[in-house]
């Protein structure tokens, strides 16, 4: 899946110029996925001698009944009077490290797929990020034709398909001629590579599938804006049939053995995210059609409150902040833009200080994250605000200051812009 949803993380490698991040709920999954394989389908496995899992659940099935018979024989005894022959059982916690550990590879492989061919498409890719439901290709931009989508949506797919289609003749060639513990990862990975290549490729944005039913809609209407519009509908309309069928395996778990299981909630959660994500992207793409071809200069405000270098801080709190209620401050000296200072310069110095510091000695260096220019495209000033948090942000020559650009005059003209789009919609 493709998005630029997810930016934070923690940096862990960075492959062909392209940077991974880890996002926290990555380690949820990772211990989940674990403890699902210790302590369910790698026992199956074992007991299918290292094949699939399903095919083990006979003599699951054989080894609880005797279990129950004699409740006090150990496992091996169980294993022994029934003739079978188990890996001893902290082979399963490392077996499962790996096979979690190979199946986050996997998905990495499946991103990289996509950003180094956005890349070859002149997509500049912001980096990778693992997180709960796998990985994502955050893409600063959008490509540029149909074509340029249709190939960069499917290189996922088509990575997780050669792996997969790999690791099934590896399992069917060598056979038994390896460990039967080497058997069921390799029949793992198989699996797994051939479910998320069929997951991404349904057709509903923004997975893999929904871009290259977009790409096709783009190519029919000649509309990137209708596309990402028709796709993201079929995204929702997908995330609600995943969580219906979610609440509904949850009542027939409930109604059939009267216990709750956490499987069908991620059916759940699934849902609600595809339709999340879905929304966001159409909102973007939104964004981009009511920003095109406009910048800076469009929209910024020409009168800029600005502080004097020499002016106390306490005199700073009293007649700026508490009056004007913004989070920051330019600093102009002589007509030239020297600083900035914000409520993060000011907590850093001790109150009692305040009324004999002057905000020179406060504020920050101007550095490229804290201003704009006025040519600068407005949708990708609207990102940086977001990404920093910033409700305004000085619009700056070199050094001198022509004006501000706040988050919500864009806010107001994005409204604008679609209140008036929609309309125009209506009456055509």
């Amino acid at each position: 899946m493709s998005t630029g949803a997810l930016g934070s993380g923690l940096p862990i490698a960075r492959f062909f110029g392209i940077t991974i991040r880890v996002h926290w709920s990555w380690l949820l999954i990772f211990f989940l996925l674990a403890y699902s394989l210790a302590t369910y389908l790698l026992p199956l496995s074992d007991m299918a001698d290292g094949g699939p899992w399903w095919e083990g659940s006979e003599n699951l099935n054989r080894f609880t009944a005797y279990q129950a018979r004699h409740p006090r024989a150990s496992r091996e005894e169980i294993a022994g009077a029934l003739g079978q022959r188990l890996w001893p059982e902290w082979q399963y916690w490392v077996l499962a490290a790996v096979g979690t550990g190979g199946l986050f590879v996997c998905v990495l492989a499946h991103e990289l797929a996509h950003s180094v061919v956005a890349k070859a498409h002149g997509i500049e890719v912001a980096g990778i990020t693992l997180f709960v439901f796998g990985g994502v290709s955050r893409l600063r931009d959008e490509a540029t034709s149909p074509g340029a989508e249709f190939r960069v949506a499917a290189a996922g797919p088509l990575m997780s398909l050669a792996i997969g289609g790999a690791c099934w003749i590896l399992y069917f060639v060598l056979g038994r001629g390896i460990p039967e513990q080497a058997r069921a990862l390799v029949f793992y990975f198989a699996f797994i590579n051939i479910i998320l290549a069929a997951f991404n490729l349904l057709p509903g944005f923004p997975l893999d599938g929904g871009r290259l039913l977009r790409a096709v809609l783009w190519k029919v209407y000649g509309s990137i804006y209708r596309a990402t519009a028709i796709a993201a509908t079929f995204g929702k309309v997908l995330g609600a049939i995943f969580i219906g069928w979610g609440i509904f395996e949850v009542g027939v778990t409930l109604l059939g053995s009267g216990q709750f299981t956490i499987g069908p909630l991620w059916l759940v959660f699934i849902g609600l995210f595809l339709r999340n994500a879905a929304q966001a992207g159409y909102q973007q793409m939104a964004l981009r059609e009511a920003f095109a071809g406009m910048t800076v200069g469009d929209i910024l405000q020409p009168e800029v409150i600005t502080v004097p270098p020499d002016l106390t801080l306490d005199r700073l709190v009293d007649e700026y902040f508490y009056r004007y209620r913004f989070r920051s401050f330019p600093v102009l000296e002589g007509g030239r833009l020297v600083g900035m200072v914000g409520l993060k310069d000011l907590q850093a110095i001790s109150r009692a200080d305040w009324p004999a510091t002057p905000v020179r000695h406060a504020m920050h260096q101007v550095r490229e994250a804290n201003f704009v220019h006025p040519d600068d495209d407005l949708l990708s000033v609207f990102r940086k605000m977001t990404d920093a948090d910033k409700g305004h942000l000085p619009v700056a020559q070199g050094d001198r200051l022509v004006g501000i650009v706040t988050r919500h005059d864009i806010m107001n003209l994005i409204q604008i812009k679609t209140d008036l789009a929609g309309e125009a919609r209506r009456k055509a």
